[in-house]
């Protein structure tokens, strides 16, 4: 499984190696309306763009998981709340009336 897992990430540092090297032509790039342009290979402009991506959907799913493990916390305590009270019920003893 390691060997499968290094050859992957020797296949992705390739793609991304040659990737680089076909696409170093400069481009201008404007971040903001009154901002100076900059000039940069199209590479990092993309890798940039992919890293950017990846960063803020891993922010997401941590701030989303977050929130699951609060709710599942709170579900956890209103089932034990509520195994008490059935608990506490089935306890209770019968009385028989007797006229």
């Amino acid at each position: 499984m390691r060997a499968i897992a290094g050859l992957i990430k020797i296949a992705v540092t390739l793609v991304i190696i040659v990737f680089a090297i076909m696409n170093v032509n400069t481009v201008e790039v404007k971040y903001f309306f009154g901002a100076p342009t900059l000039k940069m290979p199209l590479f990092i402009v993309v890798l940039g763009s992919m890293l950017f991506g990846v960063v803020l959907a891993t922010l997401m799913y941590y701030l989303d998981r977050f929130k699951m493990s609060h709710q599942i916390g709170q579900l956890k305590k209103q089932v034990k709340k509520q195994e008490d009270e059935l608990e506490r019920l089935r306890n209770i003893p019968f009385m028989d009336k007797m006229d």
